[in-house]
């Protein structure tokens, strides 16, 4: 009989749901009511039972009432269910629920939850028994998560992670996308996924001390606030990658599992013996043979674990990453030597939902930095990234291995068909039954800015295209600096307009020879000739360290930088020759803080590509926040009104590729400037395929005696031959066609 009550008011309150409720706070909506007829996703029906749910401070569960509605792929499921009594019912039963999160709740409309399956209406607390349970073909469990995508508009930014990160790591959370009603409300999109915990379907931890009273492990803990019961580290975080440690800051372990209220029934000593472990980890890194393979930091890291962690977290570009919700666990010796386990620490994944360029803050949206250099961006954040990944990336070894892992994440899962058809995927099942459409009825995220949104578009199909084009944009960033690096063919391109500056000083004094400065503290560059220490080479060709991209600066008497120095200010320049190419690497700097521009390619045709943002960092770049993207480093400056010239040399030039349409031809770039830091502009140069049947040489085997001139393909004459296509003409008046490697 309660069975068919529960029934019949699961499917009276589906008919027509209200889409915002008093008690939990959510705001106010367009549309107050959404119907739920039908939907390919599953159903998710909770009865709180005329309760409320307890503050997210409180931690408090309330027991409720659930019944999930899934009728298998490719079949609907429908809200009514007295129409539709023969649906698969796939749990129904009492569950603790309660709110979950910190910026997802906080931040967030719509609110994410935790609950856990139980055998009848007693909660735990009260002498109940929780009572694990397969949910939406996912393991045995009785702990769950309920993901609540609010400020991720496409809905599965978690989900892209897992699913991408699934086959590499030895555990990756499932989740399942769902239709949530509460009592009578409409919801909207919700996953239900598993949690990073130790049960038997999941990390398989034992309790520490049942494996012949080894108490080595099993453990699992959670970097993260110091919100609840923690480890503190006893190394503090570094700003930079020389060891300057920041001790106003701390790192923080979560006790996950076992939890703060289990220590008490476990043998005496455990939490000691688990700090013991954490501690023993770290001090690994601090050895001055931290790298040796047998006798350093390898004895207590699965590096293969934590490698896939930190691809993870790259290629998302995760704001949160190596310094909050991050897991790592592990097995005790005992355990692991009896049953061929690996005890050292492992990693898993959790919380991508302001990932994939979803943050407006800390770089979130740029494809061009590393996250795990965070530190060295953010230092006065509470939430630091811990210091031995800054030692790991001074490990050659460790990079090496980053570099072959990813090679083979780029032929699998990460490749960009897979990554593309995997998106596509999740769209289509989030649309093919309307589901956007009523989570947008329910909650009108679509078109408005919502924390922490860098990007806001007007329709789904605005969101799923920006998505798209920062992952192109983030993987070829990867790969360049990853992958084994395939020569960069290139030939410097001439400007018949649009230099405005000359920030480039060949004679004293500075301030007649130069006509702006490239920071707001007067500062310019100088040519080697005035002073050879920092200063820009002689013969004007500068080849890119990073990239091996060939560039050619403008004469220094006369105006050889494009500046724009005011937010909404536009420039054109227009290139000397038409020319068709894949793309063009623009040589650039910034001063008073990082420049963000849009640029837009014209076309002959009268056509023009799509706007592409490039972010400049700023030019001053200390010895120990070089990243190795830097095209040059070590330049030097001179004040304009003193002639001050400085004495430490470390600022650098940066570049960046944006796309163009081969089959078109190229005339003139327009670049907008988006904030009010100074950027500027040296040299353009233009992705060229190796050309056939040209006399291909290194740059030590070059035509000696009777040369009477070099120019590039373009016409513009060198000094000395650059990188890619050069024309060497002969005393004798012949001329040869020379690719330099």
């Amino acid at each position: 009989m309660k069975k068919n009550l529960f029934l019949i008011y699961m499917a009276l309150t589906s008919l027509t749901v209200s889409a915002q409720s008093e008690w939990d706070n959510y705001k106010p909506t367009n549309n107050k009511y959404v119907q739920l007829t039908q939907t390919n996703l599953p159903i998710v029906f909770i009865n709180l039972q005329g309760q409320r749910l307890a503050s997210r401070w409180e931690d408090r569960y309330i027991a409720a009432r659930m019944k999930i509605i899934n009728n298998g792929e490719g079949n609907l499921n429908y809200g009514d269910t007295l129409a539709h009594p023969d649906q698969t019912v796939d749990y129904e039963g009492w569950i603790a629920i309660k709110y979950r999160g910190n910026s997802s709740f906080t931040n967030s409309d719509k609110k994410p939850y935790a609950f856990r399956t139980l055998e009848s209406n007693v909660l735990p607390d009260d002498g109940g028994k929780k009572e694990k349970v397969k949910i939406l073909g996912m393991g045995k469990d009785n702990k769950w998560a309920v993901i609540a995508p609010f400020s991720d508009k496409l809905m599965f930014r978690d989900i892209l992670s897992f699913d991408l990160a699934r086959p590499w790591m030895d555990f990756v959370p499932k989740a399942k996308l769902c239709e949530f009603i509460i009592d009578g409300t409409y919801y909207g999109v919700y996953a239900i996924a598993e949690r990073v915990s130790g049960g038997k379907a999941r990390l398989n931890l034992n309790d520490p001390g049942s494996d012949e009273g080894d108490l080595s492990g099993d453990y699992l803990v959670e970097i993260d606030r110091p919100d609840d019961p923690y480890y503190a580290s006893q190394y503090h975080p570094w700003s930079d990658f020389n060891g300057t440690q920041n001790y106003n800051m701390t790192i923080h372990y979560q006790y996950k599992s076992p939890e703060e209220e289990d220590f008490a029934s476990l043998p005496e000593g455990t939490r000691e013996a688990l700090h013991a472990e954490i501690h023993n980890m770290e001090t690994s890194f601090t050895k001055a043979d931290y790298a040796n393979p047998e006798t350093g930091y390898r004895q207590y890291i699965d590096v293969t674990s934590f490698i896939d962690y930190m691809l993870a977290t790259e290629v998302s570009m995760n704001v949160d990453g190596y310094r909050l919700s991050t897991n790592l666990y592990k097995y005790s010796k005992t355990r692991a030597q009896n049953e061929g386990l690996d005890a050292r620490w492992k990693m898993s994944i959790w919380d991508f939902n302001i990932a994939w360029g979803n943050a407006n803050y800390y770089g979130g949206e740029k494809t061009n930095l590393w996250q795990y250099a965070f530190n060295t961006r953010e230092r006065y954040d509470d939430n630091q990234v811990p210091f031995y990944w800054y030692r790991m990336v001074k490990d050659a070894t460790f990079m090496e291995q980053v570099k072959q892992r990813w090679a083979q994440y780029r032929q699998g899962n990460y490749s960009d068909e897979r990554i593309m058809a995997t998106v596509d995927s999740l769209v289509n099942l989030l649309t093919s039954q309307g589901a956007v459409d009523r989570n947008q009825q329910a909650w009108g995220i679509i078109g408005r800015q919502v924390w922490p949104n860098y990007f806001v578009g007007h329709t789904y199909q605005e969101e799923l295209n920006y998505l798209k084009g920062w992952v192109t944009k983030r993987l070829a960033f990867m790969d360049q600096y990853l992958l084994p690096k395939e020569p960069v063919i290139t030939e410097p391109l001439e400007v018949s307009d649009g230099w405005n500056s000359d920030v480039i000083a060949e004679k004293l004094p500075v301030s007649s020879s130069t006509t702006r400065a490239v920071d707001g503290s007067f500062r310019v560059f100088y040519a080697a000739a005035l002073k050879a220490n920092g200063g820009m080479p002689t013969d004007q060709i500068i080849t890119s360290d990073a990239l091996g991209t060939t560039y050619l600066l403008q004469p220094y008497n006369q105006n050889n930088s494009l500046t724009l120095d005011q937010n909404g200010q536009t420039a054109t320049v227009t290139f000397a020759n038409p020319f068709s190419t894949k793309g063009i690497y623009m040589l650039m700097t910034s001063g008073n803080g990082a420049s963000r521009w849009t640029v837009t390619v014209n076309y002959t045709d009268g056509s023009s590509e799509n706007e592409q943002t490039v972010d400049i960092r700023d030019w001053s770049v200390n010895a120990a926040y070089v990243d190795g993207t830097e095209a040059k480093w070590g330049l030097g400056n001179v004040v304009r009104t003193s002639g001050y010239f400085s004495s430490d040399n470390h600022y650098a030039l940066f570049e960046s590729m944006v796309n163009t349409n081969a089959d078109k031809q190229v005339a003139s770039m327009t670049i907008k400037s988006g904030n009010n830091a100074i950027g500027s502009v040296l040299a353009f140069s233009r992705l060229v395929d190796e050309p056939t049947g040209i006399a291909t040489v290194s740059g030590d085997a070059l035509p000696q005696g009777g040369v009477m001139g070099i120019y590039s393909a373009n016409g513009m004459r060198l000094n000395r031959p650059c990188k890619g296509l050069n024309i060497i003409r002969y005393a004798d008046g012949t001329t040869q066609k020379v690719y330099v490697r």
